[in-house]
């Protein structure tokens, strides 16, 4: 039998292929629904998550009260709490767009590969801002785009300083 050359792409079944971009649709789907909210209730979540931190903060000793007083410390949060979890969410989904080009995509290039999923990535950021032009209370702004893409530029710039590095 022939060894498989390593710059050989593995060819994987249609079903196989289809069914590796099931993790990005899902997520996509979960983005525009949270992005559905009207603006009270997506502050109210953030909210919650912020109360939540100060509440096990206060557990661990490093704060000091009752997080039932700290309404000015939860509205100073909310900024970076709302802007973090838009990090994250479109980190997930750079992720799972990464894992269905892995098993779709012909070139074998990684930095193709990333800069495709980052492009993905973008391009979904703008239509959900789009989509949130059409939402009570929301606005549709570039530079959330471009909060919600900044994980995804990071983790793209440091994978392909790596592959440049191990090349050499």
């Amino acid at each position: 039998s022939k060894k498989r050359n390593m710059n050989e792409k593995k060819e994987y079944p249609t079903a196989a292929k289809l069914r590796s971009w099931l993790p990005a649709i899902y997520d996509a789907d979960a983005i525009t629904c949270i992005t559905a909210q009207p603006a009270a209730e997506s502050t109210e979540m953030s909210d919650t998550v912020s109360r939540l931190i100060l509440m096990i903060g206060t557990k661990l000793g490093f704060f000091h009260g009752n997080p039932a007083q700290y309404a000015e410390l939860i509205e100073l949060m909310s900024f970076p709490v709302r802007k973090t979890a838009h990090i994250t969410e479109y980190l997930v989904f750079y992720c799972t767009v990464r894992f269905g080009l892995h098993f779709t995509y012909q070139p074998l290039n990684m930095k193709r590969r990333l800069l495709t999923a980052l492009a993905i990535v973008f391009l979904y950021a703008c239509t959900d801002e789009f989509h949130q032009l059409f939402v009570p209370g929301r606005a549709g702004r570039f530079t959330d785009v471009l909060i919600d893409c900044f994980g995804c530029a990071v983790v793209t710039l440091i994978c392909t300083i790596k592959k440049s590095s191990s090349q050499r």
